[in-house]
This record gives structure tokens, C-alpha cells and sequence, in this order.
């Protein structure tokens, strides 16, 4: 992508909880456009004031979760072309929070004491409560664009995107995702400092300011998205089951290196099971679809 020197800001005063085909953006940017987009925490701001979990559950019950900023729409954009969304910085506020609540994620039928834990950044580290140190790891949990027709919440996930939840949606990744709409209407947020892969409970939510550069690729009509980042290329498969999303994101990878590698079905099948990592994203334990990835390295694509 070349660059230009300007950079749009979008407000986080530009929230909203669905990802919808009939949305009316918040800008419209150009091709090769930088932006820098403000995102709020996926709890909505409720523990900003404090750490008081029984607070918290009263007003999550009138409060939507899981906020994304924008759409933005992107110029010329039409179903048939692919939106490139490449990460360039993830700068995190200070402070990020983790509510074990009943019933939430993978674990949740298991009882815990509820709590509302502060994670605090300090340079390159995390610190729970001040007194655990952790890698600071800075991804995107959901970003996107809208469906086709309708509408999905920002919780849910899908072949436009959405609460995806995977950890290597950060700075130097790029994200190709498929146009349905004129436009794009490209929204994301849900930043977490740091989320395990799977993420069986919640990631470290935290407000933040996303760094992107945006790039129209006419004609390029995938069916699903894809990620590439500095060593590897990734399908993703999205299903109700984690199996058949592992099938999917397998799948998916075959088809691309019968592509690229002008191999057989048989040889792809051969790289799947020697050379293909599966990966998982959202667990699936919020009464969402899961997601799984399935990663080549590029060192072995000609011409990258």
C-alpha cells in the first residue's frame, strides 16, 4: 500500500452495537486513507467509576455491551471488492478491566465469586491488581464489515467479520475482508490489552486508538475474510461447532494454496496436515458462533 501523509480521526462518540447493511456511515474515507478510529472498552464504560461487580450487573442489564465505532464507508466500494485494513498501532489507555461474572465463558458453568479486576499499563507490561505482571498484548476483537442484508450485533461473529477474537488481529497484521454493500461500512473496537487464544473468559477490555490504513481492491471477490501479517497467511472458518469451523478455516486454506501454489487438491491436502497450523479464536462461550484459523507461512508462496 503507498501512503499518504493525512490521517481521519473517528470519534468514539460514534458508537454502535450492530454491524447493519442499511447503515448511514459516519464518513466516508478514500482509498489509501489513514485513520486513526478512538474505540471504547465492550463493557461500555461501566467500570471506569470503580470495581464494584455488583453495580456492574445491575446496569449491564439496561447497557449494551461490546460497543464498535463507526461505519465508516469507503469511497467507491461496491459488493464484489475487498476492503485491505492494514494494523498499524494499537496505543491502549491505562487502564483495562476483566468482570468474572456467573455464567460468562467457557468456564461459566463452573461458580467463581463474581469480581471486576483493574489490569493497568505500564510500558510493555500488564499488571492484574498491581502485583501480577503480564505480557501486554494489544489485538482487535472485533472489527468488520456489514452483511449483506439485515444486520448482526457486534457480539456475534460471521464471513463479514465481527466479534472474531483473535489474538493475531494486532499491529502489522492485515485484514482482507469482502465487500456485500456499497461502501464497506467498516466498524470495529472491543480492544483488548490481552486475551488468550480461545479467550475462555474475557480479554483485558480496554478503551484505545486504533492506527489504520485502509486500501480498495477492486474485483478481489473472496467469499470469507483472510489475514496476512509479516510470516504468515490465515483463512478463517466460522461455524456453531468448533469442529466444523476448524473444517472450514482447513478448507479454506486448501483452496488458497491450490491457488497460489498451482498445486493439486491431493499436494494441498499434503501441506494441510505438514505445514498448516489451526488456531482457535472466539471459544464460543457467550452464546456466539465459534472461530478457528488456519495459518501457511509465506516463506514457502512465491513472489512474497
Amino acid at each position: 500500500m503507498s501512503g499518504v501523509s493525512s490521517r481521519r480521526r473517528i470519534s468514539s462518540d460514534n458508537l454502535t452495537y450492530v454491524f447493519a447493511a442499511g447503515a448511514t456511515p459516519v464518513a466516508t474515507v478514500r482509498s489509501d486513507e489513514l485513520l486513526t478510529v478512538e474505540t471504547l472498552d465492550a463493557y461500555s464504560g461501566l467500570l471506569d467509576g470503580g470495581l464494584d461487580v455488583d453495580d456492574y450487573l445491575r446496569r449491564r442489564t439496561s447497557t449494551p455491551m461490546n460497543p464498535v465505532t463507526g461505519p465508516v464507508a469507503v469511497e467507491g466500494a461496491e459488493p464484489g471488492d475487498a476492503i485491505a485494513i492494514e494494523i498499524q498501532a494499537i496505543r491502549l489507555d491505562p487502564t483495562g478491566y476483566v468482570a468474572a461474572t456467573p455464567g460468562t465463558g467457557l468456564l461459566g458453568d463452573i461458580p467463581v465469586e463474581p469480581a471486576a479486576g483493574a489490569f493497568h499499563v505500564r510500558e510493555q507490561s500488564l499488571w492484574m491488581d498491581g502485583a501480577i505482571e503480564l505480557p501486554l498484548r494489544p489485538m482487535i476483537g472485533t472489527i468488520g464489515l456489514a452483511p449483506a442484508d439485515g444486520e448482526s450485533r457486534s457480539l456475534e461473529l460471521g464471513y463479514h467479520g465481527g466479534n472474531l477474537d483473535f489474538a493475531e488481529i494486532t499491529t502489522g497484521t492485515t485484514l482482507y475482508l469482502p465487500v456485500r454493500v456499497p461502501g464497506g461500512l467498516l466498524a470495529l473496537g472491543d480492544v483488548h490489552a490481552s486475551m488468550g487464544f480461545c479467550e475462555a473468559h474475557s480479554g483485558v477490555n480496554i478503551s484505545a486508538e486504533v492506527d489504520l490504513r485502509i486500501e480498495l481492491l477492486k474485483g478481489m471477490d473472496w467469499p470469507r475474510p483472510w489475514f496476512e501479517t509479516a510470516g504468515e497467511i490465515m483463512t478463517v472458518g466460522v461455524a456453531v461447532q468448533l469442529v466444523d469451523a476448524l473444517k472450514e478455516a482447513a478448507s479454506a486454506m486448501e483452496q488458497e494454496l491450490i491457488r497460489r501454489l498451482e498445486i493439486t487438491p491431493t499436494q494441498a491436502r499434503m501441506l494441510t496436515g505438514s505445514t498448516v497450523d489451526l488456531r482457535l479464536g472466539q471459544g464460543g462461550g457467550y452464546g456466539v458462533n465459534v472461530s478457528a484459523y488456519a495459518a501457511f507461512p509465506k516463506i514457502s508462496l512465491p513472489g512474497v
